[in-house]
């Protein structure tokens, strides 16, 4: 018989394997709002027992990504215009007051940190050279790049609670990303914007960019949730 401790750690990595696996195909638009989950079909899809899947499952739902339902168990969840308004209300407050703690925490030092420019052009570039692209291996990584670049501006205040909330809520706005065409090309426009101000040192400059990135993001994304319940 296998050492109980070494059959939980097993169980654990599969349960965390399925959970970044599952995750990432539901950000990627892979499985759609609505989809069903069923553990027994993505344990096979997957090559694992369905205990780990619906252990993933648990934690997508705690994400917000995932909605169990009497009648049909476990499903993508399907966001509505109202989930949209505040996914967006969050992502402002959170991302715009990040933003500014940051160029206050570096006033002193008269510039922000050229490490965190250094990691949004990297990002920035990426997102530039798939935006345009028509696969949806492109559209996965200008994505991933998207997340990233928002994620670095949170991250850069350096308060662990805040960027792990903000690492939820850019997650499921993310999920109608794909769905439905959308003016990625424009978005690099509006981070190039974001970050010319940044590498300035302009923070009135930097937060009035990122206020109209994410305003414009928002009518896009309550566009696509408009175009999904019409489908």
């Amino acid at each position: 018989f296998g050492n109980p401790s070494t059959m939980s750690m097993i169980k654990t990595t599969l349960a965390e394997q399925a959970y970044q696996e599952l995750r990432a195909r539901i950000i990627d638009v892979r499985l759609s709002g609505g989809t069903r989950l069923l553990p027994n079909d993505l344990a096979a899809d997957l090559g694992i027992s369905p205990t780990p899947v619906k252990e993933a499952c648990l934690r997508l739902e705690a994400d917000g990504l995932v909605v169990t339902t009497a009648r049909r168990g476990m499903a993508v969840r399907r966001f509505t215009e109202a989930d949209v308004e505040r996914l967006y209300a969050a992502r402002i407050l959170i991302e715009t007051g990040a933003l500014e703690a940051t160029f206050e925490a570096t006033f002193e030092a008269g510039r922000i940190d050229a490490a965190l420019k250094a990691q949004l052009s990297e990002h920035l570039e990426g997102h530039h050279a798939h935006a345009s692209g028509t696969t949806l291996d492109d559209l996965s990584r200008a994505l991933s790049h998207d997340r990233a670049f928002h994620s670095a501006l949170v991250e850069a205040a350096r308060i662990d609670l805040i960027s792990e909330t903000h690492a939820r809520i850019l997650s499921q706005t993310h999920t109608l990303f794909g769905s439905v065409p959308g003016d990625y090309a424009r978005s690099v426009q509006e981070h190039r914007a974001i970050f010319d101000a940044i590498a300035a040192d302009d923070a009135g400059g930097a937060v009035a960019a990122l206020v109209a990135h994410l305003k414009r993001s928002r009518e896009n994304t309550l566009r696509q949730v408009r175009m999904l319940a019409k489908a």
